[in-house]
């Protein structure tokens, strides 16, 4: 409710998401995940946080880098092999439209991660995993976060417009949110990270996703692919270390 209800309300009013209300609202809804969290963890904030707790450390904030941006860099570098400057190229006016570096990661980590991840990853994962096992905590919280975008996709001015529901994009991108979902439970769980760790993440993805060139068709599933490989290789590597 937190997120659908505007969204659809400035889809059905083709808000300018560019400025003034419509992106104030925007940016509200968009940080519907981690409200309901901090309202649910307000209403109980007695209750025991279940799941392991997080502890500083580089290790899981490195590997969510990594694992955050192999697909998008890996099918770049694979698609760009005969003329590997097209990737800077591309980035470095991507990165002064935004702003500049600082601007850019600013807004890549609050655009996305923070409005999302206290509430998917900080709140809803740790009691899904209370019942269930990994592949089952992955389908569903990757199903939910899949739904949860589907407003997005009929709102003018996002990249989910632009890529369109019932095409190619679409279905790439909810596809990837599955094998996402697994690696981002691994950096969280396996690694320790907690929600910082998804941040880390998530932002790494979003990051990454921008600063390379576009693929073509070819290279959208180029990268799915090299997203399932990441998510079996790292699924492997936690079945046989599992502590």
């Amino acid at each position: 409710m937190l997120t659908w209800v505007p969204w659809v309300l400035l889809g059905v009013q083709g808000v300018d998401l560019d400025e003034g209300l419509g992106l104030l609202v925007f940016g509200l809804a968009a940080s519907g995940p981690s409200l309901a969290a901090l309202v649910m963890w307000l209403r109980r904030r007695r209750e025991v946080r279940p799941g392991p707790r997080s502890r500083l450390s580089f290790g899981a904030p490195v590997a969510a880098v990594l694992l955050g941006g192999i697909a998008p860099v890996g099918a770049a570098i694979l698609l760009n092999l005969n003329d590997l400057s097209a990737i800077p190229d591309h980035a470095g006016p991507v990165v002064a439209d935004i702003g500049g570096p600082v601007i850019a990661l600013v807004y890549t980590l609050l655009a996305g991660p923070v409005a999302e991840e206290f509430g998917w990853r900080g709140y809803v994962q740790p009691r899904l995993r209370q019942l269930h096992g990994r592949v089952v905590t992955t389908v569903v919280l990757g199903a939910a976060w899949g739904l949860w975008h589907v407003p997005l996709f009929f709102v003018p001015g996002t990249g989910q417009h632009d890529d369109g529901l019932f095409t190619q994009y679409g279905l790439v991108f909810f596809l990837s949110l599955l094998p996402l979902t697994y690696l981002m439970l691994f950096v969280t769980e396996r690694l320790r990270g907690g929600v910082l760790a998804a941040i880390v993440m998530h932002a790494a993805w979003n990051l990454t996703d921008e600063l390379v060139p576009v693929p073509g068709s070819g290279g959208l599933w180029l990268r799915l692919l090299l997203l399932l490989v990441t998510a079996g290789a790292v699924a492997v590597w936690w079945r046989h270390r599992p502590r």
